[in-house]
């Protein structure tokens, strides 16, 4: 096992120090991306929750904040959202309209309470740009009567009816509420039951925005929600809906039983987008928890524990399957490149190496492939993990296997994997893959799949590498582009 310093990011948000988990109040203000997220300051495992805070300009290099929202005499801290409240629609900014809100899950203890509905939502706010918070004085906004699971609310403003919408998880379901105020909620519906992907754990972390369709006038309402233990891949992961809705319902506007993943690989949870994104930019910018809920507690660090991914920019565009979400990386990474080199395009057989890199900083490797039938091609970005790109008559498959590290049984009893994903009916492929110390992310196909992988090397040094296992692969366009560490 190396030395945790090998595991920490380069390019990817990690705590100071302690336990990290889901992201929390993603929100756009002054000029300012804010992150809150999930936070143990007094230990690297979970623990009684806190929010943790950063402020970034590029949503890459990211400012520590004292923490924003501690535990109190009512409970901890669960996941939630914040926002910005121009019109002082709470009444709490004395006039002012610069105002943020911060809605979060009060998690006390069913001793504290003497009955098992343990969870309510709370109301924060903050009128000095989320340097400080003030948690409101009769909390909670929305109380719990008989709900053993009921967190992680997702509020946003609804501009047609000029109210808000609180989406929480309730079980193995999402309720919708609305208020005018933010702070007298009525329930509207529910949404969930038999659509979608479910286990035995509560759904967790919905989020709800409208999106347009690439390239149309048309918009559909976009449905995220997290899935515990039984994501595509093991473990946990986050599905999504495409749908209607019209300020108190979601529609989903495909078949019940369809399933959309948002990522196909097994460290991509608890997605939130921010929100408040300027008109002039209007990009859907969303981040996960790199983590598995199978594994988190056992990761290879000690006095921090966990990352973020690299946030995504999102688009919806149809595909050979319809109306899918696609991925990209977040164009500010560009800023980020000290050399691009070029790989060489060509035919190569079985048994040939497209590429050997020797990275020694974070890089992200490009290629555009197109592989005869029956050809496998191996690719190796980190010690440990290796992908290979798979043809037959029928289809393209990535395989993403992952071997067992040596250091930790707890850890290895769920860590390693060799899964599947299909890509469907084409012969030609482009992929890119953002390579981080702990960490894989791959995009594929446009970005219509996504599969985010963390990658514990037991080397310090470790070779990226291409090579043709067998049949003949076209390479049409390569490049590797190297990136510093912010």
């Amino acid at each position: 096992m190396l030395d945790e310093k090998y595991y920490r990011p380069a390019v990817h948000f990690t705590p100071p120090y302690g336990w990290l988990n889901d992201p929390n109040g993603l929100v756009y203000h002054q000029g300012e991306y804010h992150l809150f997220y999930q936070y143990h300051p007094f230990s690297s495992k979970w623990g009684p929750m806190h929010w943790g805070h950063a402020i970034s300009t590029d949503l890459l290099h990211w400012n520590h904040h004292p923490i924003a929202l501690v535990p109190d005499e009512l409970g901890t801290c669960f996941s939630g959202t914040a926002v910005s409240d121009p019109n002082n629609t709470s009444g709490l900014f004395d006039g002012a309209s610069n105002g943020l809100l911060a809605f979060y899950t009060i998690a006390a203890s069913e001793r504290q309470l003497g009955h098992p509905y343990t969870q309510s939502q709370g109301l924060a706010y903050s009128s000095d740009a989320g340097r400080t918070w003030k948690k409101y004085a009769n909390n909670p906004v929305v109380p719990n009567t008989s709900k053993v699971d009921f967190r992680d609310p997702k509020v946003f403003w609804y501009e047609q009816g000029q109210y808000w919408v609180m989406l929480v998880t309730e079980g193995q379901s999402v309720a919708i509420y609305r208020s005018h105020n933010a702070m007298d909620w009525q329930y509207c519906s529910s949404f969930g039951a038999e659509h979608g992907a479910h286990d035995e754990r509560a759904w967790e972390c919905p989020d709800l925005f409208e999106m347009k369709v690439e390239n149309s006038e048309e918009s559909r309402w976009i449905l995220i929600v997290g899935v515990q233990r039984k994501a595509y891949a093991p473990g946990s992961g986050s599905q999504y809906f495409i749908g209607h809705f019209d300020g108190e319902r979601f529609i989903n506007e495909n078949t019940p039983e369809t399933v959309l993943w948002l990522d196909y690989g097994r460290d991509f949870y608890a997605t939130q987008t921010w929100s408040d994104i300027p008109e002039k930019d209007g990009r859907r910018l969303a981040i996960s928890w790199m983590s598995n809920w199978l594994y988190a507690n056992h990761t290879p660090t000690e006095s921090w524990r966990s990352a973020m991914s690299i946030p995504h920019e999102l688009y919806l565009r149809q595909s050979g399957q319809g109306l899918r979400l696609h991925h990209a990386f977040i164009r500010e990474l560009k800023s980020l490149e000290t050399q691009i080199e070029g790989l060489p395009a060509g035919s190569y057989a079985a048994n040939s190496l497209l590429c050997q890199l020797y990275p020694r900083s974070p890089e992200i490797l490009s290629m555009k492939l197109k592989p005869e039938i029956n050809t496998s091609v191996l690719i190796e970005p980190v010690d440990g993990t290796t992908l290979y790109l798979e043809t037959d008559e029928q289809e393209m498959m990535l395989r993403c296997v992952r071997q067992a590290r040596s250091w930790n049984l707890e850890f290895d009893q769920h860590y390693p994997h060799d899964y599947k994903i299909s890509l469907g009916d084409i012969r030609e492929i482009d992929l890119q893959i953002l390579i981080d110390q702990g960490s894989i992310e791959v995009l594929l196909d446009q970005g219509l799949y996504s599969v985010t992988n963390l990658a514990f090397p037991e080397s310090e040094t470790t070779d990226v590498t291409v090579k043709v296992m067998q049949g003949v692969v076209s390479l049409t366009r390569g490049e590797w582009q190297k990136l510093h560490a912010v």
